[in-house]
Formats: structure tokens, sequence, C-alpha cells
């Protein structure tokens, strides 16, 4: 985010009210959680992303996309993760489902403790809120889960995950691209099953 007023897309209230939320599911304790990693810049990211989404796809930009869908070896481009937000519309259609979701987690707060908004909760009203919302299988609670697993193991460059502090939780390195074809190779080149050895490239020259 550039932080101008064409970027914001969430009041600070519903940026707070997100951010806390999101603070619940992953929470802080003797490792990182979401709000070190950055994950309402992730999600404030995503919804921002298509603001043109009703301009024409070019080629260009639906081959772009072809090729995310195949998975390149190249991994995905910034390109690529543009024109698949632009195609999918996914900005547009969660904007709103994000307000509203506000709006319903400030409800629930007030019949948790009368005249409190979620951010005025402490941790545990909160989690009485979002434990509510989870079971009944509230769409706005899985698309929240779904975002913030996103912005918080996700690769760095999406605008989550900062310091790799989700990647770091995991002991995971960080994808072998673009280093693949260089010793040590990436993990599904050292232990990919050996009923398929023949598909397995000669990573040698």
């Amino acid at each position: 985010m550039s932080g101008s007023d064409s970027d914001v897309v969430l009041s600070p209230h519903e940026r707070a009210t997100i951010e806390a939320a999101a603070a619940r599911i992953v929470p802080s304790d003797k490792d990182p959680g979401a709000s070190e990693a950055g994950v309402i810049d992730y999600i404030e990211g995503l919804l921002a992303t298509d603001e043109d989404v009703d301009t024409d796809i070019s080629p260009r930009e639906k081959k772009e996309y072809a090729n995310f869908l195949l998975g390149s070896m190249g991994g995905r481009t910034e390109e690529q993760q543009a024109t698949l937000f632009k195609l999918n519309g996914l900005g547009s259609r969660h904007r709103q489902a994000y307000r509203d979701g506000v709006a319903e987690l400030d409800r629930l707060a007030s019949e948790v403790d009368p005249g409190k908004n979620f951010c005025g909760l402490d941790e545990a009203g909160q989690d009485r809120v979002l434990t509510a919302l989870d079971e009944r299988k509230d769409p706005f609670f899985a698309l929240l889960l779904t975002h913030t697993m996103e912005g918080f193991y996700g690769h760095p460059r999406h605008g989550g995950n900062r310091d790799q502090v989700g990647w770091q939780m995991l002991e995971y390195p960080g994808p072998s691209f673009p280093h693949g074809n260089e010793t040590p190779y990436g993990w599904y080149d050292e232990n990919e099953p050996e009923d398929f050895p023949h598909a397995k490239k000669d990573r040698s020259s």
C-alpha cells in the first residue's frame, strides 16, 4: 500500500477491527502472530487490487493468467497476481463482505459487553465473538480465516508474512526459486516419490 487516498479501501475503524480479529486467529505469544506478520496489509492490498475490475482483460493478461494456472516454474509474478485478482473480481466481491463483517463483529460485541465494539472487548470477549461466527459457519469468518492464513504464511511479496515470520515458525527456508537449479534442490526434488523416477528432471547440467 502506498498510503495515498486512492489506496485506502478500509476506514480506520474497519482496518482496526479486522486487524484485531486476525490477531485472535493467529495470536502473538512466544512466536509472532498476525499483527507482526502484517496480515492486515495483505488483506487491504487484496481488497484494493481490482478497483478497475470491469475493464477489459487483454490477450496478454489472459496469457499471464494461463501461465499462473499452469504453475510455471518461474513462480507467480506480480503481474500474474494482479491479473488473477482482476479476472476473479476478488476485491470488489470481498470489500462489501468485509464491511458487513465488521458491522456484525461490532453487533455481536455489543451483546457480549453492551456499549462496546469488537475492538473494545478484551481478548476473551473477542474470542467469544469469533467462536460464535465459527460455530454458525459464517461466510465472513471463513473468508477472514482464509485471508489471515494467506497473509501469515504466503509469500512476503504479496504484502503479508512480514520478515518471513510465518515461514520461520514452520522452519521453512522459502521457495527454491530462483535458485531451484542449484544445490541444494527444492523440497520436491529431494522428496519426490520414487514411484515416478522417470519424471524427475536431470538438473546436473
